[in-house]
């Protein structure tokens, strides 16, 4: 069933409610896919260089934006903060049970896939408590709570692996939880997941600008990974990253505003 709900949350009808229709320019079916397969291959390889993990975070959090779009399209308003903090919240618990699995126990591969499942299965509850429960009536909201939670698991097992420059029990520990770095790690995924929409929102927002600001957030995650380690490739190419995609999302951002002026300089005492 949470396979399932995992495989058809872009395409499918979900409930009583009728389903928005929302424009897209890239289907979330090739945007989840792409997110797991970076994202599982990416931490499988850290071994080899933690700037593998880093990158591989990017298109993980352009997939999370999106199921954050989605839901939060039905009008939500304040809670596109709160919903993102909680597909962290989630997230969290089943990437470090991912982590202690790994290596001793499964390879890191297939400690990853575990851990987006466990991701996947605690936000498809949650999404049923929010709808079934709180009565939220949003169709899209056990879909999306699903996608929202197993994207923001892998998002954060990609940093893991990227800090610890590998996705073993012993690594992690003595580099990501020992020194604290987790908490750094969860709160920047779990902006990157909810700004996106929550900056773009509103008549003029598109799929594609909120799409491009996901992916400057997630190259924001690779620079705190590369802060992180003091590591100067990981630094640089995160660098390059967020100078590529913010310059995209600047200019989708001239072409879709009626105007862009520059308004001065605030007056003294206002």
């Amino acid at each position: 069933m949470i396979l399932r709900t995992l495989l058809i949350s872009a395409v499918a009808p979900g409930g009583e409610e009728e389903e928005a229709e929302v424009a897209v320019a890239i289907s979330p079916l090739k945007l989840m896919a792409t997110g797991l397969i970076c994202g599982i291959l990416g931490t499988a390889f850290a071994w080899v260089h933690p700037l593998i993990p880093a990158l591989a975070v990017i298109p993980v959090v352009v997939w999370g934006a999106d199921a954050v779009r989605r839901v939060a399209g039905y009008g939500l308003g304040t809670g596109v903060p709160s919903i993102g903090f909680m597909g962290l919240g989630g997230g969290s618990v089943a990437a470090i049970l991912a982590a202690a699995l790994s290596g001793n126990i499964v390879p890191a591969w297939a400690a990853v896939i575990i851990g987006t499942v466990i991701g996947a299965v605690t936000g498809a509850l949650l999404g049923v408590l929010d709808r079934r429960v709180i009565k939220m009536k949003i169709p899209v909201m056990e879909r999306c709570s699903t996608e929202i939670v197993a994207s923001g698991t892998l998002a954060l097992i990609c940093l893991m692996a990227a800090v610890a420059g590998d996705f073993t029990w012993s690594a992690v520990y003595s580099k990501v939880i020992a020194t604290g770095l987790i908490a750094v790690l969860w709160a920047i995924c779990a902006i990157s997941l909810l700004h996106p929409f929550n900056a773009c929102l509103g008549p003029s927002e598109t799929q594609e600008r909120t799409l491009w600001l996901g992916a400057e957030c997630g190259s924001l995650c690779t620079v705190v990974a590369g802060l992180a380690t003091a590591n100067p490739v990981v630094l640089l190419a995160g660098a390059a990253a967020w100078l590529i995609t913010f310059w995209k999302f600047w200019e989708l951002t001239k072409r879709d505003a009626a105007d862009v002026v520059w308004t001065g300089i605030v007056p003294k005492g206002e």
